[in-house]
């Protein structure tokens, strides 16, 4: 019952445009193209938490070459005190700023593969890898890649978190039995599909349990590690139902750690159509988690949690360590129009884990209101019960944009970001303002 209360709260904040989270992908249609450009001013948060303001000017290129799309940033921050570029923008590698992605096809079709910030990566039915984001921090950019290949009878999906440095690296399997035989088109069982994932984190810190932190010399000193987190899976999935107004799919999916312990999941999906110019999908699942075990892993917030020096060591590993059996609910509901409207909300939640709870939101409101745009984003873990739902803090990441259109090429606009910055081999919170003008040219 508490899930499917958050749920309709989750719903209820997205429409009342409070909060949000956020969003790096394309909401493009795949023929068209879109340079957008302007100036601005950003306020930063320093190491003291003071805001820095510094003047922007950026071009956004969002392009279109049939099955191939391209996303770019060429955006400079110049400081209003001395005049000089940010450094910290440009210092990893300017071609992880600049590049937001660049794609073949899209999730789901035959064949899809992407380079660049991943958002919202998932393999299979999301028990192992869930939403997982490359690139939670604006400042510490990555470049990561999926590959995905899909030829009816079998398939493969494959995610890599960092071409850079050791990460999360993975991939699905699956195949449907039935496809060979002449059982291919018999109802429901035709359809059955059974897949295998394995997943690791080859950071060096993936499975830091118990360390020692020095503030002078920042440094840390390990003295309990159980080595790369791995993760493998087994799942099967088949469609209880297809028509041109509804299709319904239930699934099974099992996963088990290296070193650690085990989980479960049940759940059915999903899409309604034929509700005017609206699509509604809906997905709701039971876990089952034996001790040692956490369901969606890798999830949006894994690269700030993963490992964090302190005075006290925090890792991701060390919750893993710590976790007892229960069961749990997740919920997904997405809301989409026309391409270009869409509210989404998910929670997940354990039954006696108090502060288990995970929370998604996504808005976008592009001229659902004449001559407003509207895109929001937000994300929680560590959720303590309804009070704890909508707070910001070192467990919550924000986006807003509010942007008014005078003419059909402009917007003047907010932009807000809760985000984090890396420091000293930790996140620290990181406050970006936004104000500016752009200019729109679609063609």
């Amino acid at each position: 019952m508490k899930l499917f209360v958050a749920l309709s709260i989750s719903i209820l904040v997205l429409v009342s445009d409070s909060f949000a989270q956020n969003y790096n992908g394309s909401i493009l249609p795949t023929d068209q193209n879109e340079i957008s450009g302007g100036l601005g001013i950003t306020w930063i948060t320093d190491n003291g938490g003071e805001p820095v303001p510094y003047y922007s000017i950026g071009v956004l290129p969002d392009l279109s070459f049939g099955k191939i799309g391209v996303g770019l940033d060429f955006t400079l921050l110049v400081s209003s005190k001395d005049g000089t570029i940010r450094k910290v923008d440009w210092s990893n590698g300017a071609y992880r700023r600049i590049i937001r992605y660049i794609r073949w096809g899209q999730k789901h079709d035959p064949v899809y593969a992407q380079v660049g910030q991943l958002y919202a990566a998932t393999l299979g039915y999301g028990l192992i890898v869930d939403n997982y984001d490359n690139s939670p921090s604006y400042d510490d950019r990555r470049i990561g890649g999926e590959f995905d290949v899909d030829l009816s009878k079998f398939g493969f999906e494959t995610m890599y978190g960092d071409f850079q440095r050791p990460g999360v690296m993975g991939g699905r399997l699956y195949l449907r039995p039935l496809k060979f035989t002449n059982l291919a088109d018999f109802p429901v069982l035709g359809g059955l599909e059974l897949g295998a994932t394995f997943v690791t984190d080859q950071n060096s810190n993936s499975g830091v349990i118990g360390a020692t932190y020095n503030q002078t010399t920042q440094r840390d000193s390990v003295f309990k590690d159980k080595g790369e987190i791995a993760e493998f899976g087994l799942d099967a999935g088949f469609p209880v139902l297809r028509s041109p107004f509804v299709d319904l799919d239930a699934y099974y999916a099992f996963a088990q750690f290296k070193h650690f312990g085990h989980g479960s999941a049940l759940g059915v999906m999903g899409t309604f159509r034929g509700l005017g110019l609206a699509t509604a999908s809906v997905k709701i699942e039971r876990q089952f988690i034996g001790n040692q075990f956490i369901p969606e892993y890798f999830d949006q917030f894994y690269e700030l949690t993963r490992f964090t020096p302190n005075d006290s060591i925090i890792s991701k590993a060390s919750q893993l360590e710590n976790m007892k059996s229960s069961a749990g609910w997740y919920g997904q509901v997405t809301v989409s129009l026309m391409q270009n409207f869409k509210i989404l909300g998910g929670y997940r939640g354990i039954d006696h884990d108090p502060i288990g709870g995970l929370l998604n939101l996504e808005t976008r409101f592009p001229n659902v209101i004449p001559m407003i745009v509207f895109n929001a984003g937000y994300d929680r873990w560590g959720v303590r019960g309804i009070k704890d739902l909508f707070r910001l803090d070192n467990r919550s990441l924000l986006y807003v944009f509010v942007g008014y259109e005078p003419y059909p090429f402009m917007t003047v606009g907010l932009n807000y970001y809760w985000t984090f910055i890396p420091e000293n081999g930790t996140y620290v919170v990181q406050r970006r303002v936004s104000p500016g003008v752009m200019l729109n040219f679609t063609f």
